[in-house]
């Protein structure tokens, strides 16, 4: 699995070699077609190279007798986070906290912030975020030393940033440009998972996750400068965030937290 990773944030780091686009949303870097092409394809199949290893493990998992523990949790991938088919990246740093509540029920929350001061790739200057994750945990397979579990996590995102001398697609449709704007994007839901707590010690352990589940995403555009229609339209499929407006749609998500184990 180490040699997964270190190719999949090799990946990332050839982005930053190359010259910053000047009066871009971020402060990304242009790749070739065939980089581009081949990081998607890594993040699509980056969560399940992530469970090989795991089912691996848990072949060789041991029975052990139950025990009552919390986590304290932290995110290794929502600090590096790009979305899909696109180099438009949101990092936050998520913490958590997981409790035992009886052998086979755990409840959990995390909660997440980023900005431009402290993310470690690149963002817009005025970008900022925050989130809540409560999760209800369901552990399938007591006594073992790896904890499988069925999981329901509710999330809100509310993400605030300025672009400058960009194009959106209005609430009504409309392709209108503008010097600069105030952006906000809100976005609420919930994901059935299935996830592993993987035991690496006595107190250190992984936490491997998927699901998939439904989103409601609001992008609203303010305080204009120069907001004008424009009769160019390039984007056949744009960016989420260059579309205003209310949107139902499909959420997916894969990960991996390092936790600590409070007690037992």
């Amino acid at each position: 699995m180490n040699r997964v990773a270190l190719l999949f944030f090799s990946l990332k780091s050839n982005k930053y070699e190359e010259e910053w686009v000047k009066n871009s949303i971020h402060k990304k870097l242009p790749l070739t077609t065939f980089k581009k092409s081949l990081l998607d394809f890594m993040k699509k199949i980056f969560f399940i190279i992530l469970l090989l290893p795991i089912g691996i493990w848990a072949q060789k998992d041991k029975r052990i007798e139950p025990r009552n523990e919390d986590y304290i949790t932290t995110d290794i991938v929502s600090p590096v986070f790009i979305h899909f088919n696109s180099d438009y990246s949101t990092p936050r740093w998520r913490l958590g906290y997981v409790k035992n509540l009886n052998e086979k029920t755990k409840v959990g929350i995390d909660i997440g912030y980023g900005n431009a001061h402290t993310s470690l790739i690149g963002t817009g200057n005025s970008y900022s975020l925050w989130e809540i994750r409560p999760e209800y945990y369901h552990i399938l397979n007591l006594n073992r030393k790896t904890l499988k579990y069925v999981s329901f996590e509710m999330f809100y995102i509310n993400q605030k940033e300025e672009f400058f001398n960009q194009s959106f697609f209005s609430d009504e449709n409309v392709y209108q440009s503008f010097d600069k704007a105030d952006y906000n994007r809100q976005k609420f839901g919930i994901i059935p998972k299935f996830g592993m707590f993987v035991h690496l010690s006595e107190r250190l352990g992984m936490n491997f996750y998927s699901g998939i589940g439904l989103r409601y995403r609001i992008n609203t555009y303010s305080d204009f400068i120069n907001l004008r229609e424009s009769y160019f339209d390039e984007e056949h499929f744009p960016p989420y965030y260059r579309r205003e407006g209310n949107k139902l749609g499909v959420e997916f998500t894969f990960g991996m937290k390092l936790f600590y184990r409070v007690k037992s």
